[in-house]
């Protein structure tokens, strides 16, 4: 059955279910396999529909940022391949959680943060508002960012005005590393990115 179709009640379950199993881990491994399990349950219909939100974000942005910004905007599926690869290989090494407080904290924003509805519900396009879209971006960056030591924002994406994320003497600066402070919910405060000093 496609997640997407589950009703609130069934989208709360599940997700109650899988933030309790995460927060229950206290290795790499483990996490990987719970991570894995749940995005397995997304089926191809569950997958066109939040990449037909994600193009359909892209096509209203405006030229030229929109022909920079389109190669970066299927970050999401492109690392969600690369989480079940993982997965599915088993090819992860188990290491204690790198910072325990930093996990129990995203998964509980998480828990949340999927009920925080975007948009109309009687919008007959795509939308990113069903709970269970919004899990399915937390279960992907929660893997990048807190297993893989990845970022919220891929290196080289660009932001409207020119900034850009960039890597500099190993570190990764990100322009709005610390803009969204103010809203615990956001990836952001859960990202190992540096604020880009240049945009303090």
């Amino acid at each position: 059955m496609n997640v997407l179709s589950l009703s609130d009640g069934e989208s709360a379950v599940f997700i109650e279910e899988t933030v309790r199993s995460l927060q229950a881990v206290r290795g790499t491994a483990e996490a990987v396999e719970r991570i894995g399990s749940a995005l397995c349950r997304y089926t191809v219909f569950d997958l066109q529909y939040i990449g037909g939100f994600i193009r359909r974000e892209v096509e209203k942005l405006p030229d030229p940022y929109r022909r920079a910004y389109r190669p970066y905007s299927l970050d999401l599926l492109n690392q969600y391949h690369a989480v079940l690869q993982v997965y599915r290989s088993g090819g992860v090494s188990d290491a204690p959680l790198a910072d325990p407080a930093l996990w129990h904290e995203f998964w509980e924003v998480a828990r949340v943060q999927c009920f925080v509805r975007k948009g109309r519900s009687d919008d007959p396009f795509p939308q990113m508002g069903h709970p269970l879209s919004t899990f399915f971006y937390r279960l992907v960056y929660g893997y990048v960012m807190l297993i893989a030591g990845g970022y919220g924002h891929p290196v080289g994406m660009p932001f409207p005005g020119g900034a850009t994320v960039h890597r500099e003497d190993g570190r990764v600066l990100c322009p709005i590393r610390d803009k969204e402070r103010d809203l615990p919910s956001a990836l952001c405060n859960f990202c190992p990115a540096e604020q880009d000093p240049r945009y303090r």
